[in-house]
């Protein structure tokens, strides 16, 4: 098992910080960041569905350097508007919050990115808005760094031997790149 598996089956994680907008986001919008139990079983399908709604729905629109807001389901957004509109879309369905978690990573170019990570039995998935495609987390694009828990979605935990360590997760804009769509 690879240490993101590990992380994502909540075995062995040390606790981290979330990213700061995230927490600013559940001083508005408490009921986000609570547990939710699951009331509905949903399919495959109806993951993939909400994934290429929101996809649609939001238009890509990159924060300005310095500044770290999530949202839940504005018309423009960046990928933690669409990680936490995707999280809210499937709770609203039926979908615990236990099987659906934000989680922050490297891409491939080495950008921060927000993504939503959601687990069918052993089998984790990423959801994200570069892509319609709901792709294993071992084929995504993006490295998970940190991981909602489980049981709270205010904890955060860090992949083993990734370099999350104890201080806050930033995004992109506050260290000067580009930030992700």
């Amino acid at each position: 098992m690879t240490s993101v598996l590990a992380l994502l089956a909540g075995l062995a994680a040390a606790q981290t910080l979330g990213p700061a907008g995230f927490y600013d986001m559940c001083t508005s919008l408490e009921a986000e960041c609570q547990p939710v139990v699951q009331t509905e079983s949903l399919s495959f399908a109806d993951v993939r569905r909400i994934n290429r709604l929101v996809n649609k729905d939001i238009h890509p629109q990159p924060e300005p350097p310095g500044s770290d807001v999530w949202l839940v389901g504005p018309k423009d957004g960046d990928c933690d508007d669409f990680a936490m509109t995707k999280r809210h879309d499937l709770i609203a369905a039926g979908f615990g919050s236990a099987r659906a978690r934000v989680a922050v990573g490297v891409t491939r170019g080495g950008q921060l990115h927000a993504v939503l990570v959601v687990n069918f039995g052993p089998h984790f998935y990423v959801l994200d808005n570069l892509t319609n495609e709901v792709l294993p987390v071992e084929r995504s694009a993006v490295q998970i760094l940190t991981v909602q828990s489980t049981e709270n979605p205010r904890l955060w935990f860090k992949a083993p031997g990734s370099d999350a360590g104890g201080e806050p997760v930033v995004t992109a804009a506050q260290v000067g790149a580009s930030p992700r769509r």
